[in-house]
């Protein structure tokens, strides 16, 4: 066979491989570098990190090298940290440093304008030889001279070795690279041969193509979600829900150098149809006005025969809708100011269905690194609003699943006002993008028409029914100590103590409350103590996420209605994502999710306005929730 044919096949063979026959239209195999200085000022995005060996300490002078779009390389500076602008696309990282040894690769995509964190790890091996090989000739914009990291030798010179093998040696292990030290023939086909192809077969590769071609060559990301839900309850023998399938589709993509679109929405299905929805803009950190806009919608229906949704023979739907906006104005240096307002409509609480929920902040550094800042907030929150709106991570968004209903019959529901304000001396350490933040902080917090909730009271209900009352209105003043920030170069966590005391004016629904749950009728005064933490951790080898957080407090309300006081507990919330060796598409991932949670509203979910201190220490029988599915991102 002539090697100009040998050798097209070849290409060929390796383009249908992969499954990315867009990337042979690049100009690969020119010895020209491609002019990509202008398109770099303008558009490139950055990765950033920090390199250390596998005690812990830092390495200087590891070269960082990405293989992609383009050829760019770095090398630590003292502390480790490396900084890499590229074009946008798709690139391998690697590291490598005389007398070390990385298993470290990596698949990324840069985006345009935006910033990724890697952190790399490297093992000492003082035995290693020094095993470099030039780049040259491979129309990737590098020097001649360029090393490659020490992991990528050449170790012949047949054709096997081509740019080509080593992508294909560096790509996510699958089937294929079993026999990657074959030598790729194909014989091309005979002239006379037309294979016939269905439509089917036509449409589900020209479908998935497009949508292949769509996410590689545009800005757009996001991820979506095929979820599995339920819950149960311990305390009522272990009885549980049926499990609810959940769909969930995020997807965003960058206006300019500005900022970030995204649009969010989730649907269940079944006795109890609900979906929520959420358009949102965000300005990056980086301008002087940080601003975050968006308007939500969330609608829970119930079918008519189902036992468990009519809670009013008037009321088949609940709707709540929210818009907002936030802003984060850098007035000069070291001087910032945080500012918002929420307007939230229910259609099923008295009093008014239109409400505002304002707040304000300030940030003042003081000195190398030691601030001052203040906050005041006032909020609204009404029975269901951590369903109905959105949480402020990237995480899944349930849409509401639980039904609720007042505890006295014929009761309108009322939503609870929460006022807070907070004063905070915090300091800094370490360094920039890895720091660690310990803090002190005063705060004062008034509550009127407090909530209390309390499930497994009616059974025949189901176990995620729930009743709500106003337990009255309660005023605290505390302090407390917080510690946050990256402890080592895969954890970061935040721990935040705080002692306060409360004083209570009782509600007229109290009494209802106290022949149902003695202990959920607070004593006039008493002081709490709270301990709440917060780790997220990363396992690169693995490519495991794993989240979670803990509450204990010694004033939680006793799940019998035997117990006069209140006791100490505690509640959590675990989350694991395990990412996959498959591309569903090209430059996306593929993760299984699993979580588990007794808390029935996360502090976070509330977003910049803030929840009461109360809301987890009034709510009763928290059934257990399970979630479990596959994630996409794109």
């Amino acid at each position: 066979m002539p090697r100009s044919t040998r050798l097209v096949a070849s290409s060929t063979a390796l383009s249908l491989t992969l499954g990315v026959a867009h990337v042979w239209a690049q100009p690969v195999a020119s010895r020209t570098p491609t002019p990509v200085k202008i398109e770099a000022s303008m558009r490139a995005g950055m990765v950033v990190g920090l390199v250390r060996d596998d005690s812990g300490s830092a390495v200087s002078g590891v070269a960082v090298t990405a293989i992609g779009t383009t050829q760019a390389q770095a090398k630590t500076d003292a502390a480790g940290q490396f900084r890499l602008a590229l074009v946008p696309g798709d690139y391998i990282l690697r590291a490598s440093r005389d007398g070390y040894v990385s298993p470290y690769r990596e698949s990324v995509r840069i985006r345009a304008s935006a910033q990724i964190e890697r952190n790399i790890t490297i093992t000492r091996q003082p035995g290693l030889s020094d095993r470099k090989v030039l780049l040259a000739t491979t129309g990737l914009g590098a020097a001649a001279g360029d090393p490659l990291p020490v992991e990528s030798v050449v170790k012949s010179t047949r054709r096997t070795d081509s740019l080509q093998a080593w992508y294909l040696r560096h790509l996510p292990r699958t089937v294929l690279r079993d026999g990657q030290g074959l030598e790729l023939v194909v014989e091309p086909a005979p002239a006379t041969f037309r294979p016939r192809v269905s439509f089917f077969d036509w449409a589900v590769t020209e479908s998935a193509r497009a949508a292949t071609s769509f996410f590689v060559d545009t800005d757009f990301s996001g991820q979506f979600n095929m979820l599995t839900t339920s819950t149960f309850n311990q305390a009522a023998g272990w009885n549980a829900e049926l499990p609810r399938g959940v769909a969930y589709l995020s997807v965003g993509a960058p206006v300019g150098t500005h900022g970030d679109w995204r649009i969010r929405g989730a649907l269940s299905t079944g006795g109890l149809a609900s979906w929520v929805a959420l358009g949102e803009y965000e300005a990056r950190d980086v301008q002087t006005h940080a601003f975050r806009a968006g308007m939500s919608y969330g609608a829970q229906r119930y079918a008519e025969g189902s036992s468990a949704a009519i809670l009013r023979s008037s009321e088949s739907t609940r709707t709540a809708a929210s818009l907002y906006a936030v802003d984060r104005w850098r007035v000069a240096p070291g001087v910032e100011l945080n500012y918002g307002l929420r307007a939230d409509r229910y259609d099923y609480v008295s009093g008014g269905r239109n409400f505002l929920s304002p707040r304000i902040g300030a940030r003042l550094g003081l000195g190398a690194r030691l601030f001052v800042a203040a906050a005041a907030s006032s909020a609204v929150i009404a029975p269901g609003v951590d369903a109905f709106f959105p949480p402020p991570s990237s995480g899944p968004w349930l849409p509401p699943d639980r039904t609720f209903a007042p505890l006295v019959a014929g009761a309108a529901f009322t939503p609870e006002r929460v006022q807070r304000a907070d004063v905070a001396v915090e300091r800094e350490f370490g360094v920039i993008g890895r720091s660690r933040t310990i803090a002190a902080h005063w705060f004062y917090e008034h509550t009127r028409d407090q909530l209390a909730t309390m499930f497994g009271l009616d059974t025949s209900r189901g176990v995620g029914h729930y009743y709500v009352a106003n337990a009255g209105d309660v005023t605290l003043q505390g302090w407390g100590l917080r510690a946050s920030g990256w402890f080592t170069s895969r954890i970061n966590a935040s721990v935040d103590y705080s002692m306060s005391r409360a004083s209570w004016n009782y509600g007229s629904q109290a009494r209802a409350i106290a022949n149902v749950l003695p202990s959920a009728l607070r004593p006039a005064r008493e002081v709490l103590h709270d301990l709440t933490s917060t780790l997220r951790a990363r396992i690169p080898e693995s490519q495991t996420d794993i989240i979670v957080a803990y509450r204990l407090n010694s004033a939680f309300t006793r799940a019998d209605a035997l117990g006069l006081a209140p006791m100490f507990d505690g509640r959590f919330d675990v989350q694991i994502r395990q990412a996959l060796p498959f591309q569903p598409i090209q430059g996306g991932k593929l993760e299984v999710l699993l979580a588990m949670s007794n808390m029935f509203r996360d502090p976070a979910n509330a977003g910049a306005f803030g929840v009461s201190s109360y809301d987890e220490l009034l709510t009763v029988r928290a059934p257990r929730r399970v979630l479990g599915g596959v994630q996409v991102r794109f």
